[in-house]
C-alpha cells in the first residue's frame, strides 16, 4: 500500500513538471534566446562571377592571298617574329614570267613613243628617199615590160601567160612605189597627233600590266603583320593551298587581356571601371586584380563544355573585357575565373 501511494505521488509530480515546462518554455526562449535576423537573399545581392580566358589583344591567323604551292615556311611554333618578317613563300615562277614579258612590252612601247615624239632622224629620211627611188626604177621597168608584152600579145607574138605575168609585176611594182612614197612622206611630215596618243596609251597599258604583276608578286611572299610569337603552324612546305587558307597563327604575348563570358541572368550588373579579381588553376594561391574596360552591349550564343563530354550545352552570354595590373605567369589561352567586385 505504501509503495503504491508513493508511485502515484511521483507520477502526479512528474505530470505537473511537464505541464509547467510546456507553458513556461516559450517565454523563456523568447526572453533568453538570441534574436536572428535573416536578410532576404535575392539575385541582386548575390556575388557575380564568370568563367573567362586569358587572350592576346593582337592575335591573328596568317593566310595567303593567292592560290599556290608553298615552297618555304621559315618559322616554327614558338619562334619570335618581327613585323614584316618573311614567314612563308609560295611558288612564283608563273608571275615572274609575266613580269619579264610585261617589262619587254613596256620597253618596246616606250621606244615607239619616243620615236614618234622626237620625229624622224635625217638618216631615216635619206634611206626612205633611196627606197622610193629604187621602187620608182623597178616600177618604170615593170611598166615598160608590160607595154612591150601588150604590143606583142596584140600581134599574137607572145603567150597570154607572159602577158599576165608582166601585168602582175607592173601592179606589184606600182604598189611598192606607193608604199615607199607614203613612208617617205610620213617621215618628212612627222607622226600625226592621234598616232602619238595611241603610242602613249600603249605605254600606259604596258606599265599598268607590269605594276599589276609586280604587286601580285608580293602576295607570293607572306610576312608577319605584327610582332609576336608563332602559336600554331597549320601547313608545311610542299602543300598546295587555296586563297585564304590559314597557314600560321601569330600571337602577341605582350598585350594580354581577360575575356569573361557573363551569363544572361547577370547582364546589366557589370559596368566599365568595375574592379575584378581573377584566379587561375595554375596558381591557386594567387589572385590577380584589375578593372573592366569594355562591356560588349550584345549577347552571343556560346557552347559551354564541362568535364563530362556528354554535358555540353549552349548559353547566351555577354563578353566582358578586363585589364589586370599584373599579368605575370599568365599565358594566352588559360582558363580563369573572374569575380566582379561591388
Amino acid at each position: 500500500m505504501k509503495g503504491n501511494r508513493f508511485a502515484l505521488f511521483f507520477m502526479a509530480a512528474l505530470a505537473v513538471l511537464v505541464v509547467s515546462l510546456a507553458v513556461l518554455s516559450p517565454r523563456l526562449w523568447k526572453d533568453k534566446a538570441p534574436t536572428i535576423k535573416a536578410d532576404k537573399i535575392t539575385i541582386e545581392n548575390m556575388p557575380i562571377a564568370a568563367k573567362g580566358m586569358v587572350e592576346s589583344e593582337e592575335k591573328l591567323e596568317v593566310s595567303n592571298q593567292v592560290m599556290g604551292l608553298i615552297t618555304e615556311i621559315r618559322v616554327n611554333e614558338g619562334d619570335q617574329v618581327e613585323k614584316g618578317q618573311v614567314l612563308a613563300v609560295l611558288d612564283n615562277n608563273k608571275v615572274m614570267t609575266r613580269i619579264r614579258l610585261s617589262e619587254a612590252q613596256l620597253k618596246e612601247a616606250q621606244a615607239h613613243l619616243n620615236e614618234l615624239e622626237t620625229g624622224s632622224r635625217q638618216e631615216d629620211i635619206e634611206m626612205a628617199k633611196s627606197g622610193a627611188a629604187r621602187a620608182e626604177i623597178v616600177w618604170e621597168k615593170a611598166k615598160n615590160e608590160y607595154g612591150r608584152q601588150n604590143r606583142l600579145y596584140q600581134k599574137q607574138a607572145t603567150t597570154l601567160v607572159e602577158f599576165e605575168r608582166a601585168e602582175e609585176k607592173k601592179d606589184i611594182a606600182a604598189e611598192d612605189l606607193r608604199e615607199a612614197r607614203a613612208s617617205l612622206d610620213k617621215l618628212i611630215k612627222g607622226a600625226r597627233a592621234e598616232e602619238v596618243e595611241q603610242a602613249r596609251a600603249a605605254v600606259e597599258k604596258a606599265a599598268s600590266e607590269l605594276n599589276y604583276y609586280q604587286a601580285l608578286l608580293q602576295d607570293y611572299t607572306i610576312t608577319s603583320p605584327i610582332h609576336g610569337v608563332v602559336a600554331e603552324k597549320y601547313r608545311d612546305a610542299g602543300e598546295t593551298v587555296d586563297i585564304g587558307t590559314p597557314i600560321l597563327k601569330i600571337v602577341n604575348p605582350q598585350r594580354l587581356r581577360i575575356r569573361a563570358q557573363l551569363e544572361e541572368t547577370d547582364v546589366g550588373r557589370v559596368s566599365e571601371g568595375q574592379s575584378v579579381e581573377v584566379t587561375v588553376d595554375a596558381y591557386r594561391n594567387k589572385t590577380y586584380r584589375g578593372e573592366v574596360y569594355q562591356v560588349i552591349p550584345v549577347l552571343k550564343r556560346f557552347t559551354l563544355r564541362v568535364f563530362d563530354p556528354s554535358a555540353v550545352y549552349d548559353i547566351n552570354a555577354q563578353n566582358i573585357y578586363a585589364s589586370l595590373h599584373d599579368f605575370s605567369g599568365l599565358k594566352d589561352g588559360m582558363q580563369v575565373t573572374v569575380k566582379f567586385l561591388e
